[in-house]
């Protein structure tokens, strides 16, 4: 007689109630009071050692996907793979950094960058994009979500209707006189897929209307990324950052080219998508031999806009591209207030987003995903081969 699954639910971090677990394991034996065919685990521990001493981090194996995820970093996740297909990059940044070893005002507000190696971090939640000054505020790269520790953190798993591991947790970026934002996020896969996804709620606590940004900075480096590799998508829209990304009269703005010499630099494209009745759509990354792939799909109401990342450097100082999805561009605040695209929450408002990335590791399910983009290309893409932004 087959052993019955049961619900599981373990509080891993509650600041309200002082909980922190360091150490935590559960596996499908567990769940099934025996052994089972459909092997998975999640395991909670603590790293050791340089600038990641203290980091917290979740390793969850679906199965067939294994992922990892950072309480102490904003709940992102730093590393994911299913078999040998890894869906990340290889940053100058080895260590998962505390936070506590950051300083986000560094080099000009740059200091981002010092923890910088995930394969998916959110950028917000007060702001995003390049480093300005907005009015008396000087506001950092990227923002500070990624850097704040959850104040919740609960792994559970459901055995019905279909069986899957759903990590919840809770980021307050709270100051006085400042942003009163929170992140309820929920990251979700099903036992045995390829698959993961993001459902995220960012709810203003105050009691007037304030603004935010929210930024999904995914990164990936070989082997999907490499000479001949392609990003897909029903562009309807596209433009340059900058004069550096409207170089070659945007002739390739899609394509790779392979790790150029030093002294390359990074090319930006802005862009909307097209999508189907609902406002889903799906943009892809395809490896080299188009016969792996990594699709990200998300509804156009709640992340209207797409940007590009083109980082084509020497293999060793951080070869990489990122499909970001957000409800801005990375421009500065100031511009993207100009331009409408800032949203303003009420007080106790509440903006979802949900983001699903699925692995792709065969030829035809790459060439169904392509035919699905296809399908949601209404019309050509509009391209403007001058800067978005002229300033």
């Amino acid at each position: 007689m087959a052993l019955k699954a049961i619900n599981h639910s373990k509080v891993l971090t509650d600041a309200t109630g002082n909980v922190s677990v360091r150490e935590w394991k559960l596996t499908s034996d567990d769940a099934r009071g025996g052994p089972s065919t459909s092997q998975w685990s999640v395991t909670k521990y603590n790293l050791s050692g340089g600038r990641q001493e203290g980091v917290e981090v979740i390793k969850v194996n679906n199965g067939v996907m294994k992922f990892t995820v950072v309480p102490t970093r904003g709940f992102n996740v730093w590393t994911a793979s299913v078999g040998d297909l890894r869906l990340g990059w290889d940053s100058p940044v080895k260590e998962i950094v505390h936070p506590q070893f950051v300083n986000l005002a560094e080099r000009g507000g740059l200091g981002w960058l010092n923890g910088f190696g995930e394969w998916m971090s959110r950028c917000g939640l007060e702001s995003m994009g390049a480093p300005c000054k907005d009015g008396n505020l000087i506001l950092t790269l990227h923002g500070r979500i990624n850097y704040i520790p959850a104040s919740y953190v609960e792994v559970c798993f459901e055995p019905v209707p279909v069986p899957r591991i759903i990590l919840r947790a809770t980021v307050d970026e709270t100051l006085m006189f400042g942003p009163q934002l929170r992140l309820t996020t929920e990251i979700s896969t099903e036992i045995g897929k390829p698959a993961l996804t993001f459902d995220d709620a960012v709810t203003n606590l105050a009691d007037a209307p304030q603004e935010m940004e929210n930024l999904y900075h995914v990164n990936f480096g070989p082997p999907l990324l490499g000479a001949g590799a392609q990003f897909v998508a029903p562009v309807k829209k596209v433009a340059p950052r900058d004069p550096r990304a409207a170089e070659d009269d945007m002739v390739g703005w899609n394509s790779y080219t392979g790790p150029h010499q030093p002294g390359y630099t990074e090319q930006v494209y802005l862009m909307e998508l097209y999508a189907d009745d609902t406002g889903m759509t799906d943009a892809l990354l395809k490896s080299p031999d188009g016969i792996k792939g990594a699709l990200m799909s998300f509804n156009i109401h709640e992340l209207p806009f797409m940007t590009l990342w083109k980082n084509e450097a020497p293999s060793k100082t951080g070869y990489v591209t990122g499909l970001e999805p957000g409800t801005s561009y990375p421009y500065p605040k100031p511009i993207e207030r100009a331009a409408g695209r800032v949203p303003k929450l009420n007080g106790g408002e509440s903006y979802r987003a949900k983001v699903t990335f699925r692995a792709l590791i065969s030829g035809e399910e790459v060439q169904r995903a392509e035919a699905s983009i296809r399908k949601l290309q209404k019309a050509d893409p509009e391209v403007q081969k001058s800067p978005l932004h002229s300033g």
